[in-house]
């Protein structure tokens, strides 16, 4: 019993010191690796400012190892795109990248590790390596889970403006919001053509999701273009959908036909109360100075709020405040108006 311990002993002692060596043979390795990476940076980078700048027609000659020129090469491409806003530099860092990476990143996007297809993936769009437009889609295809990597081939697809992306987001029922807005960001206004054809004809097609971000987005990216598909979504059947299109006007601050916002004032739903009000004041319509005024008094706090403080912002506004901090009827309304005179007076 005891020469057998001994023996199991002594075995796991050998593997633990077999596994040491293992790993700091590794280490050693990586080391001289990452060092050899950086002489080289190092050496080149002044010659690919010149290259990159157009001061040299010659490009500088890169290290004949795949591995090594791959490293190399997206340590300068990256460090070299981050300082420069110069267009011509940029389209040379494009052209500098799909020479030399095109191909390693075609095998890059089939290999087992996945933390190294997701560093492919930020490169390619970091570069904007559109030649490798195709391999992205057929890449999305083989993807089987929902996590960083299918959120960046996605990124990667919008910054292509793959047309059959917006095709693609339709038929998803439950795209996280974060990530549709994070992917709407990316197209330009006339990938959009398909989407808001579909969305002004009250197609069914679309799903909830896809639409509410797309109305939100209009809002914060402030393009006109799109304003009246996001007014025309204010008559809609749905609230959500009404919800979205005024908190977007406000965005816009602005609504081309203001009689519309004169409906939500009487509005059975508070935060349509509000989102007026607010839109009210943001406008500056003195016109609704007296449903303003009505609505400081409303049941919801939130609204007396928005109209309280839309009151603050139209002009004259501190004295119709003032007016309603003593002179309303409902004693909520005159601790609202109160309260907004004293948060304006820094008290």
């Amino acid at each position: 019993m005891i020469e057998i311990a001994l023996w199991t002993a002594g075995a796991l002692l050998f593997i633990q010191f077999f596994l040491l060596v293992y790993i700091l043979v590794g280490k050693i390795k990586f080391n001289r690796f990452e060092a050899k990476v950086e002489q080289i940076y190092k050496n080149i980078l002044p010659d690919y400012l010149s290259f990159i700048s157009g001061e040299t027609k010659y490009e500088p000659r890169l290290p004949k190892s795949e591995k090594l020129k791959k490293e190399v090469l997206e340590r300068l491409l990256n460090d070299l795109a981050d300082n420069t806003a110069n267009p011509t530099e940029l389209d040379q860092i494009q052209f500098i990248a799909e020479t030399h990476l095109t191909t390693i990143y075609q095998k890059s996007l089939s290999s087992d590790g996945w933390a190294y297809r997701v560093n492919t993936l930020y490169f390619i769009e970091e570069f904007k390596m559109f030649g490798l437009k195709e391999d992205v889609w057929q890449h999305l295809k083989t993807l089987q889970h929902e996590d960083e990597e299918y959120r960046q081939t996605l990124r990667v697809l919008a910054m292509f403006q793959e047309d059959r992306l917006i095709d693609y987001m339709i038929r998803q029922t439950e795209m996280p919001l974060g990530l549709v807005k994070d992917l709407f960001r990316r197209f330009s206004p006339t990938s959009f053509s398909k989407l808001v054809s579909l969305l002004e004809g009250g197609e069914d097609s679309v799903p909830l999701s896809l639409e509410l971000a797309f109305i939100g987005y209009c809002g914060e990216s402030g393009n006109y273009e799109f304003l009246s598909l996001v007014e025309k979504k204010m008559e809609d059947s749905r609230k959500e959908i009404r919800l979205k299109a005024l908190r977007s006007l406000c965005e816009y601050q602005y609504c081309s036909d203001k009689s519309w916002i004169k409906g939500f004032f009487s509005s059975e739903h508070w935060e349509e109360r509000m989102y007026a009000a607010r839109l009210a004041g943001i406008m500056n319509l003195t016109e609704y100075n007296d449903d303003l005024v009505f609505l400081a008094g409303d049941q919801s706090w939130w609204v007396r709020f928005a109209a309280c403080e839309a009151i603050n912002k139209i002009p004259d506004g501190e004295i119709l405040l003032e007016y309603v901090s003593t002179q309303h009827e409902d004693s909520y309304a005159r601790d609202m108006a109160q309260q907004t005179l004293t948060m304006k007076g820094g008290l």
